[in-house]
């Protein structure tokens, strides 16, 4: 594992062994939390369109709160893969293998798919 990411996941331990909250992670919870997090960070873009978006993010205080979101979820994600045992960066590494093998550039390059519509090219 990346010793950045390792010196931030032992804080994040830590953090959570000094207030007893470990006791309290099981997947099921982290998850719950995770998806709940996500949600937050959702309902501050919710209904904005691309102007609106562009200025909460060079408001200080506002892209703040877009910040503090992504932290909390980061963290859950790094507490559910200590929770579970799992190499977030070997994680990765696999995945964007796989992925690799999955959308290979000559095939894919350019084009973006929707689980309804399929792939299509261009926005």
């Amino acid at each position: 594992m990346d010793s950045e990411l390792k010196d931030i996941r032992d804080k994040i331990k830590e953090f959570n062994l000094e207030r007893d909250w470990d006791k309290f992670h099981n997947p099921k919870d982290l998850l719950i939390a995770l998806v709940s997090e996500v949600g937050e960070l959702a309902e501050c873009y919710r209904w904005l369109n691309d102007q609106e978006i562009s200025n909460i993010h060079s408001d200080p205080i506002k892209r703040k709160n877009i910040e503090e979101e992504i932290a909390d979820i980061i963290m859950y994600l790094i507490i559910l893969a200590y929770k579970t045992d799992i190499d977030i960066i070997k994680s990765i590494d696999n995945k964007l293998e796989k992925n690799k093998l999955r959308y290979p550039i000559e095939k894919i390059k350019g084009i973006h798919s929707n689980p309804i519509e399929g792939f299509k090219s261009g926005i």
